[in-house]
């Protein structure tokens, strides 16, 4: 009887360990990062070009990835561009968050055990000045010592975000975006 018990306590100890376990192993396959790099630049105008350096980015041993960044920490070259972009275009005060939650929709093919370029697919959801829109891009993942790179460029149309006004008809409407997250 004595003997039963003991080993019933010693199996639930040892089935208690396993699932801590592998729960510790599902939370190393998660990668994050506080300084993703988000760079914009206008289509038609080089002056509108703007850099954040502090995006916090999530990718998730199941494929999810996700972006958040401050509108107020992108910086531009000119200061009254930055003036201008957080007060009357993106109303940063208003709509201080950007952000995107998704999932790689090719997961499967991405080994990040193992060193290489891997093609993605991302689908999900952007919001920008308080506005969501479905997106979808293409992008890469590069594995260099255990070590995920994200990158991806795209086209947004800033109307598509309610951004707009006078300045915007006459300067530039669509924005290309490079995003760059290395994590950890």
């Amino acid at each position: 009887m004595f003997k039963h018990r003991l080993m019933k306590k010693l199996l639930l100890l040892l089935t208690a360990l396993i699932v801590m376990n592998s729960m510790q192993l599902q939370a190393q396959e998660s990668y994050s990062t506080k300084a993703a790099v988000v760079h914009f630049r206008a289509v038609d105008d080089d002056d509108i070009d703007a850099v954040n350096k502090n995006a916090v980015s999530r990718l998730e041993s199941n494929g999810k990835l996700s972006f958040i960044m401050l509108a107020k920490d992108f910086k531009f070259d000119m200061e009254k561009m930055q003036q201008h972009f957080n007060e009357e275009y993106i109303e940063s005060d208003k709509f201080p968050r950007a952000l995107f939650n998704g999932q790689i929709t090719n997961f499967s093919t991405v080994n990040l055990k193992k060193d290489g370029k891997y093609p993605i697919t991302v689908t999900g959801n952007m919001q920008v000045h308080g506005v969501n829109k479905t997106m979808q891009t293409t992008g890469l993942i590069e594995v260099v010592g255990g070590i995920p790179k994200a990158s991806a460029r795209f086209t947004v149309t800033l109307k598509d975000f309610g951004i707009g006004g006078i300045l915007i008809k006459m300067v530039a409407d669509k924005i290309n975006i490079d995003v760059t997250a290395t994590y950890q």
